[in-house]
């Protein structure tokens, strides 16, 4: 997950690498002619005030791309924010001098990137609460954490894991935290990992705490750990080995397959 590629913001002509959200393979371009952007009234109307400087424009900017592969060729729309920055630079007489140009910071798309790889054999309900985080991952950092949170709490729906006591025929919820601690001892190398995850998923639904998108970042790169832990085939085989290479203390010996006439 490359996180300079997610926050940094861009140059028309420079966009980042994103990712097709289609065929994950193709890199996103803009489609000739598609990219537009304009400026805020409140921007333009700033321009009469005697203290304004070109820091003070904002605009927005809207264009279409387009995935290069030719067994996809997804399209995809972006819109966003933008102001102005500068460079140092000369001009012809050699003096120091300001180069302004545009940069533009992502706010949406459509359909959604997918900031990581979600195993097939993930909970569809799980997936899903996913995909509403990666939606909203360049719109609200607090309300993708939440849905993160969200995901994990049908993690422990799919793991049987009980969600609620019965005491005098009325129903008390467990606590997501009471859940994760309450994981049989087969999932304890998820437990510290999922407890992360609440926590930051927490900032986001309970808190005061300014959730920054490096929040949301570190509760995805955990939460990709755990669902490759629980549902991503390859890993639960190369764990698979490692127990049974840790078991012979050295190689292990594999039967050849007979041949099928």
């Amino acid at each position: 997950m490359d996180r300079k590629l997610l926050k940094l913001p861009f140059r028309e002509g420079r966009i980042p690498a994103w990712r097709c959200p289609a065929c994950n393979a193709g890199i996103l371009t803009v489609i000739d002619g598609s990219f537009r952007e304009g400026e805020r009234a409140h921007s333009r109307q700033a321009r009469d005030h005697e203290a304004w400087e070109p820091e003070w424009i904002q605009f927005v900017y809207s264009c279409m791309l387009k995935c290069p592969n030719s067994t996809c060729e997804e399209v995809v729309t972006s819109g966003g924010t933008g102001q102005l920055d500068w460079e140092g630079g000369h001009d012809f007489d050699g003096s120091p001098e300001q180069n302004w140009f545009s940069i533009y910071q992502p706010k949406f798309f459509m359909p959604h990137l997918k900031l990581f790889e979600i195993p097939p054999d993930t909970p569809d309900n799980v997936a899903s609460e996913l995909n509403e985080s990666f939606g909203l991952f360049f719109q609200s950092s607090s309300s993708a954490s939440n849905h993160v949170r969200v995901a994990l709490e049908n993690v422990l729906n799919d793991l049987k894991v009980a969600r609620y006591t019965t005491n005098n025929g009325r129903r008390n919820f467990i606590s997501l935290h009471n859940r994760i601690q309450s994981l049989p001892q087969k999932f304890d190398e998820i437990k510290e990992l999922c407890l992360a995850v609440k926590w930051l998923g927490n900032a986001g639904s309970h808190s005061n705490h300014e959730v920054t998108m490096d929040d949301v970042l570190d509760a995805y790169e955990l939460m990709q750990t755990v669902l490759d832990r629980l549902y991503n085939p390859k890993s639960k085989s190369i764990e698979k080995l490692a127990k049974a290479v840790n078991k012979k203390k050295g190689p292990v010996k594999r039967t050849a397959k007979r041949k099928r006439n």
